[in-house]
């Protein structure tokens, strides 16, 4: 003989409640709201940032019996994808948490690319006032401060900055290939050492420039690149 189950109709629960908008809310409520959420989001991305680096600075993967912590994350943690942890470590060895809570992910490591690209100093505890070029659809290009730039205006100012010297433009998968390479290199080196990883065109044909890598470090850039090699 079976009993039967009775199964209550769903009711809202308190995290429900919780989570609804009181009507009357403002316009201004909700954009505060908002830029609530994003800085809670770029605060979670510079902390995972920081434990990015910490695993490649003190080679614990490696420690762990794994080749290095590309292999060891690509394993363990595969829903993160390595283009975003490199992303968050490189800012993260660059700007104090507050900053990027501020600016955002996105925008500061733009920003750290179009430094290397226009070859350009940066104030890392105040980078608002950095001068940035921005083209618009017309090429007219206006000095904005990194503060009033967007996403959109700062991937056009760095589409500039590489600009081929001749009229061929690069193809999509040279561009992708050295973009891996870039982040790759960028995120290997612990914060203190200023690298620069430019891509450019060179006729046509992407050229990779590296700078600024300390000779007792020149290891790390072999590696960085090693591990980008199944992927190219």
């Amino acid at each position: 003989m079976f009993s039967l189950l009775k199964f209550k109709e769903p009711t809202t629960t308190s995290a429900a409640a919780a989570a609804a908008i009181p009507e009357g809310t403002t316009l201004q409520q909700v954009r505060e709201e908002l830029l609530g959420l994003m800085a809670q989001e770029h605060t979670n991305h510079h902390r995972m940032g920081q434990l990015y680096n910490y695993i490649v600075k003190e080679k614990l993967a490696e420690g762990a019996g794994f080749k290095d912590a590309r292999d060891y994350l690509s394993q363990h943690l595969a829903d993160l994808s390595q283009s975003s942890l490199s992303m968050y470590g490189a800012v993260a060895a660059a700007f104090s948490e507050p900053v990027t809570r501020r600016f955002g992910v996105t925008c500061l490591y733009l920003l750290l690319t179009y430094k290397e690209a226009a070859d350009l100093e940066v104030n890392h505890a105040e980078p608002g006032n950095t001068l940035i070029e921005v083209p618009d659809d017309k090429g007219q290009v206006t000095a904005k401060p990194f503060s009033a730039c967007s996403v959109e205006q700062m991937r056009k100012a760095i589409q500039r900055r590489r600009k081929p010297s001749s009229s061929k433009p690069l193809p999509a998968e040279a561009v992708a290939v050295a973009e891996q390479y870039h982040k790759a290199v960028a995120s290997r080196f612990p914060q203190g050492v200023l690298v620069k990883v430019q891509v450019r065109n060179q006729k046509g044909k992407a050229v990779l420039d590296f700078k600024g890598i300390p000779v007792e470090q020149v290891s790390q850039l072999l590696e960085a690149l090693k591990g980008q090699l199944p992927s190219v």
